[in-house]
């Protein structure tokens, strides 16, 4: 963490126009700090700052800022710096830059680059969004079968400056469909008269471009890997990802659902990075439509009004009760499909499991509210209906939160949006017609 003192110096010194000393001050930092620190800038002092760097230093950390600052930095720069700094990025993390921009801007931006950078871009953006073929990058070391290890460490030699890296080497034919990838470390070993094809085993994993880029983070994990190569429909070798790329897609998906489950649209940029009116046109929609849904329960109610004095005091336990209960199932389900430990095919399984821990559950809980409700109202009947109420509520809500992340998966949409206050919201109504309506068919039938 940088200390504030170093923010404060480069506003002196931009203050003081002595660029000399801030440039020196600039390049002698630690790369991944100095990110840190341009990060953390704004307005003049960020584009001063960054204005300075080589384009060496300048392509690397522009690279690793957050999309809000990029944009900021793509505001105030000159178009021959930025375009300089758009031409030297890595193929991935500039197609990460220009599809978040508009469409007029990312063409005006694709016009500046050069050459083959310019394929590339092209190339890259005409995957579909969210996917592999848009997270990948075509700077991978390829060797052919009939080699020998000693030619392979000749293009190692001569083309490595300029590929993402060289842990990983692959094997293609003559049509560059892939055929086995080689470590490193294994080459390294190897007698440089070894041919590649005798170190060959087959055993490898791989991506497909089309594929959805959320699934490489399983992929990963599974085959513990650096770096994945990725290939399109007919096997053929079309880049590679590596494994921060892979973690920078697990952070955002966590923080995605994450807002999801609190009961709002995602956000674009960071907390700091979002404008009021924008945290305002996330937030709201939702509360509003919870807030709707939330009348359905002031019906319920007014059609138990002439019950609602005498208990309405034990409502909260009840409703409350069976909002923590789908809440918590609900979250199992949606990690259990966010680690790919459950699949849409489990749903029978999960209902059968939890329709019995969901009874349990209620028996047990129904108990203590019996008890809580003789203590306070000192009357059976209305401790039964509590009791029956819960039973019911709990079971019902478990269920629910168990089964709707299987129905929004089955209809295409994040299981996410279930938790929180989505079934908070759908509990309070079930549970306080069920309450209600268990409490007047109960004390109807004692009396």
């Amino acid at each position: 963490m940088l200390a504030d003192t170093e923010y404060d110096r480069i506003g002196s010194l931009v203050e003081g126009r002595d660029y000399k000393s801030l440039k020196s001050m600039l390049t002698a930092m630690e790369v991944h700090d100095l990110t840190e620190l341009i990060g953390g800038l704004e307005g003049e002092e960020l584009a001063v700052a960054f204005r300075l760097l080589p384009l060496d230093q300048a392509t690397e950390v522009f690279g690793d800022l957050p999309q809000e600052r990029q944009e900021e930095l793509f505001e105030n720069l000159s178009s021959e710096k930025f375009a300089a700094v758009l031409n030297e990025m890595p193929p991935d993390e500039r197609t990460d830059f220009l599809e978040e921009l508009p469409g007029q801007l990312a063409q005006r931006l694709l016009s500046s680059l050069k050459g083959q950078e310019l394929k590339v871009a092209r190339q890259l953006l005409a995957y579909p969004e969210e996917s592999v073929g848009r997270l990948m990058t075509p700077e991978y070391v390829a060797v052919r079968p009939d080699w020998t290890v000693e030619q392979v460490f000749r293009q190692i030699r001569r083309v490595a400056a300029r590929k993402e890296t060289v842990n990983v080497i692959y094997v293609v034919d003559e049509n560059w469909r892939l055929l086995d990838d080689l470590r490193l470390e294994d080459l390294v070993l190897a007698d440089p008269s070894d041919s590649v094809s005798d170190m060959m085993d087959a055993q490898y994993g791989f991506l497909r471009a089309s594929d959805d880029r959320e699934a490489s983070v399983e992929i990963f994990k599974k085959y513990d890997a650096v770096a994945l190569p990725v290939v399109n429909s007919q096997g053929v070798l079309v880049g590679i990802v590596t494994v921060d790329d892979a973690l920078d897609v697990a952070e955002e998906e966590v923080t995605e659902d994450f807002q999801k489950v609190t009961g709002m649209v995602p956000l674009e940029y960071s907390y700091f990075g979002t404008g009021h009116l924008g945290m305002l046109k996330r937030r709201l929609p939702w509360l509003g439509l919870l807030l709707l849904a939330e009348t359905v329960a002031v019906v319920v109610l007014l059609k138990y009004e002439s019950f609602l004095a005498a208990l309405a005091m034990f409502m909260p336990l009840i409703n409350a009760t069976a909002g923590n209960t789908g809440n918590q199932v609900a979250g199992l389900m949606v990690r259990g499909f966010a680690v790919q430990e459950i699949n849409l095919g489990d749903w029978w399984r999960v209902l059968g499991r939890e329709l019995g821990r969901g009874v349990a559950m209620g028996v047990a809980l129904a108990a203590l509210a019996c008890g809580i409700v003789l203590y306070f109202k000192r009357d059976p009947s209305t401790s039964i209906a509590a009791a029956v109420a819960m039973v019911i509520s709990v079971t019902l809500a478990n269920l629910i939160g168990a089964m709707l992340p299987f129905f929004f998966k089955r209809a295409g949409v994040d299981p996410a949006v279930t938790s929180g206050p989505f079934i908070a919201c759908l509990m309070d109504v079930s549970s306080i017609f069920i309450f209600f309506s268990t409490a007047v068919f109960v004390l109807g039938k004692l009396s």
